[in-house]
C-alpha cells in the first residue's frame, strides 16, 4: 500500500482582529483541486494504512496533526466536481467504491485576512466614499475576530481531543496549556510593545494625530497602555484586550463542547439563537468592553466546532456531495454573500426588495454570521470564492496583517501623504509605504517572536514527552506488581 503525506505552509491570525500570519492546510478529497502551496510525496509502504500528516503553522509555529485511514491508493480517484460518483468494472457487474477522501483547504482564509487588513486601512483613509460614512473598518474588525475565534477554536478543539484520548495526566494538561498561552503571548504582544514605545517618543501633538491621545483621554502613559488600562486603549489597541481575553474562554468553550457528546447540538442550537439576538439588537461600537462583542467570537467558535463535526461525519459515513446538495450550499452562500454586501453598502436587497428592519438600531452593522456561513460552506465544499481570496496579494497581506493593523496609522494619518491633491497619488503611496513599513516590522519583530514561541513550544514538549515517558514505565511496574 501506500503512504501519503501532505505537508502546507500554514499561519493562523489569532489576534483579533489582526494578528494572523498565513494558516493553510489541505485534506486529500473529492473536489479535485489542489490548493497553492501544496506538495504531495508518495513512497511504498508494507502498513496496511495511509496516514494523512497535516502541519499546521501558527505563524511559523508548526503543529503536526497526524490523521489514521483506510488505504485507498489503489482505487480511482474523484478529479472532478461534476462527477459525483465513481464505478468500476468487475466481473460481478457495477459496484461503487468507498467515496474517496475530500480536500479541504484553507489557504483562502489568509487571502480573507487580507481583505480584513485592507478593510481597515481603507476605513481609516477616508477616502473611499466618504461621504456614505460606511463602517468598512469595523466589519474588518468583525472579520478579524470571526477569523481568529473559528482558527484557534478548531486548532485547540483538536488539542483536547487528543489529550483526552491518550488520558493525559493533570502535568501534561498543564504544560499544553502553558504552550497554548505561551503562543499567543509572543504572538501578540512583542509588535504591541514596540508600537507603544515607539508612541511614546512622539510629540503629544503626533500622538493625537497617529494614535487619537487627546483630551478626552487622560495623558498618554506607557504602564496603562501596556497593561491594557480600558482608558487608556488609543486608536486600534482596543482589540487586542478583547483578543487577549477570548483566548482564556477558548478552552473552557471546548472543553464544554466535548464533554456535551452527542448533545453539543442543542447547547450549540441555543447559543446560536443568542447570537443572533445579540448581533441584531445590541448597538456593538469601537472601545467597548468584551462582553458586548463577545457574540462575535463565539459566531466564529461555533462556526469551527460546526465544521469539524459535520467534517466528522463526512468522513464516517464516506459522504459524497451531489449535485442538490451543491446546489444548495451555493443557494445558502450566495445568500449570506448578497446579505453581507447589502448590509456593508446600505443597499441591494433593502433597496431592491425591502427596507432594512433593523436600520434603527445604531452600532456596528452585524455582519458575523453572515462571514461564518461563507466560511463554513467554503470549508466543506471549495468553490471559485476561495479560489479568489488566495489571490497572492491577498495573501501577502493576511500574512502581514497584524502589521498592517498596528502600523497603517503612520502612513494613513501622515499629513504629506495626506495633504497629495491627487487620489491616485495618495492611495498608491499610501499603499506602498504601509506594505513596505509592516513587512519590515513583520520581519524584525514578529518573525523573532513567532520563532522564540517555537522554541518555547519544543521545550515544552520535550517536558511533556519525559513526563509521559516516566508514567508509562511507573504504570507498568504498577501493573507488574499487582500481577505478583
Amino acid at each position: 500500500m501506500k503512504k501519503r503525506t501532505t505537508y502546507l505552509d500554514c499561519g493562523v491570525f489569532a489576534i483579533c482582529c489582526c494578528e494572523y500570519p498565513n494558516f493553510s492546510c489541505c485534506i486529500d478529497g473529492t473536489t479535485g483541486k489542489t490548493p497553492k502551496m501544496l506538495q504531495s510525496t508518495s513512497s511504498s509502504d508494507t502498513r496496511n494504512e495511509s496516514t494523512h500528516t497535516i502541519i499546521i503553522n501558527e505563524g511559523e509555529e508548526e503543529r503536526n496533526i497526524t490523521k489514521p485511514s483506510s488505504s485507498k491508493a489503489d482505487e480511482p480517484q474523484l478529479r472532478h466536481e461534476a462527477e459525483d460518483t465513481v464505478s468500476l468494472s468487475t466481473s460481478k457487474g457495477q459496484v461503487n467504491p468507498p467515496a474517496p477522501e475530500r480536500k479541504t483547504k484553507v489557504l483562502f482564509l489568509t487571502g480573507t485576512r487580507g481583505l480584513a487588513a485592507l478593510l481597515v486601512v481603507v476605513h481609516h483613509s477616508h477616502d473611499f466614499m466618504p461621504h456614505m460614512h460606511l463602517q468598512l473598518g469595523a466589519i474588518g474588525v468583525d472579520l478579524f475576530f470571526v477569523l481568529s475565534s473559528y482558527l484557534l477554536t478548531w486548532i485547540l478543539m483538536q488539542k483536547i481531543q487528543t489529550l483526552i484520548a491518550q488520558g493525559a495526566s493533570y502535568r501534561t494538561w498543564a504544560l499544553s496549556l502553558i504552550d497554548y498561552f505561551q503562543r499567543r503571548l509572543f504572538r501578540v504582544y512583542p509588535l504591541f510593545f514596540v508600537t507603544v514605545i515607539v508612541v511614546s517618543f512622539l510629540t503629544v501633538k503626533d500622538q493625537s494625530l497617529y494614535f487619537s491621545v487627546d483630551h478626552r483621554r487622560p495623558p498618554y502613559d506607557i504602564v496603562k497602555t501596556l497593561m491594557f488600562d480600558f482608558q487608556y486603549r488609543y486608536h486600534v489597541f482596543w482589540t487586542l484586550p478583547l483578543e487577549i481575553a477570548y483566548y482564556f474562554v477558548i478552552p473552557i468553550f471546548v472543553f464544554v463542547v466535548i464533554k456535551l457528546r452527542c448533545l453539543w447540538w442543542i447547547a450549540g442550537l441555543l447559543l446560536t439563537v443568542w447570537i443572533v439576538k445579540e448581533g441584531i439588537f445590541t448597538g456593538r461600537r469601537d472601545h467597548q468592553p468584551l462582553k458586548l462583542h463577545i457574540s462575535t467570537f463565539f459566531t466564529g467558535s461555533m462556526a469551527a466546532v460546526v465544521f469539524i463535526k459535520m467534517d466528522s461525519w463526512i468522513k464516517k459515513t464516506s459522504f459524497i456531495f451531489r449535485w442538490w446538495h451543491t446546489l444548495f450550499l451555493r443557494t445558502v452562500e450566495s445568500l449570506a454573500i448578497l446579505m453581507l454586501l447589502s448590509v456593508t453598502f446600505r443597499g441591494l436587497v433593502f433597496t431592491w426588495v425591502f427596507e432594512n428592519p433593523f436600520s434603527h438600531i445604531k452600532g456596528v452593522p452585524y455582519t458575523s454570521a453572515y462571514w461564518a456561513i461563507i466560511i463554513l460552506i467554503e470549508m466543506i465544499k471549495p468553490s471559485y470564492i476561495s479560489t479568489m481570496l488566495e489571490w497572492n496579494v491577498l495573501c501577502t497581506w493576511g500574512k502581514f496583517s497584524f502589521s498592517i493593523y498596528l502600523m497603517h496609522s503612520f502612513v494613513v494619518y501622515n499629513p504629506v501623504l495626506k495633504a497629495q491633491t491627487n487620489y491616485f497619488d495618495r492611495l498608491f503611496s499610501r499603499l506602498l509605504l504601509i506594505f513596505a513599513l509592516s513587512a519590515t516590522t513583520y520581519y524584525l519583530i514578529e518573525f523573532p517572536s513567532l520563532w522564540m514561541a517555537k522554541r518555547v513550544s519544543r521545550l515544552i514538549t520535550n517536558a511533556v514527552k519525559r513526563h509521559s515517558s516516566k508514567w508509562t514505565k511507573l504504570a507498568g511496574v504498577e501493573r507488574i506488581r499487582t500481577q505478583e
